[in-house]
């Protein structure tokens, strides 16, 4: 039997399958993205969502609380061929560091479960979403009904759910 490695990057645990995981997230996006749009990738760490997006055309910020992860984002996006822009801070200071309307997109993948209050982070991270934008909700597959859940309070509409490897994925309109 495999010996499964697990290292802490980050917000995330990254294990055997992530990079399929992340690999599988972009495919179910890349359904509902038919046009170039700007997009905030909170908590995005190195990148591995936010990069692969940005070459495929679309504009990418990722916010992260740690320098280190951004270093490596910018690092990544180089490697990559493509520009993104980062942002150090938290998730909740997203309402202070962008207007409404600045984004069609938010990711917040691998961050809702550690919320203590989830209503409260999804509405400061789709403050900059314009309206009728898209989130994407990714997280452990046992706490995806806490995502459905706040997602629903928040007033979104659930367009896409979708199974991955011991992960759900959530896309709504909010």
């Amino acid at each position: 039997m495999p010996v499964k490695r697990v290292f802490m990057t980050g917000f995330a645990v990254e294990g055997f399958g992530a990079s399929t995981r992340h690999r599988m997230a972009e495919a179910n996006l890349a359904r509902h993205l038919t046009e170039p749009c700007r997009l905030l990738d909170v908590a995005g760490g190195r990148g591995e969502d936010g990069v692969p997006l940005a070459a495929l055309g679309h504009e990418v910020t990722i916010l992260d609380p740690a320098g280190a992860m951004l270093a490596d984002a910018l690092a990544h996006a180089y490697t990559r061929g493509v520009t993104v822009r980062v942002a150090q801070a938290g998730a909740e200071d997203a309402p202070d560091l962008f207007r409404a309307g600045d984004f069609d997109v938010v990711l917040c993948h691998d961050l809702l479960h550690y919320a203590e209050d989830p209503v409260a982070l999804l509405r400061a991270v789709t403050a900059p979403l314009r309206c009728g934008g898209l989130l994407s909700l990714l997280g452990p597959l046992p706490s995806a009904g806490q995502a459905r859940d706040a997602a629903t309070e928040l007033g979104a509409e659930i367009i896409a759910r979708y199974r991955l490897p011991g992960h759900f994925h959530l896309i709504t309109r909010v």
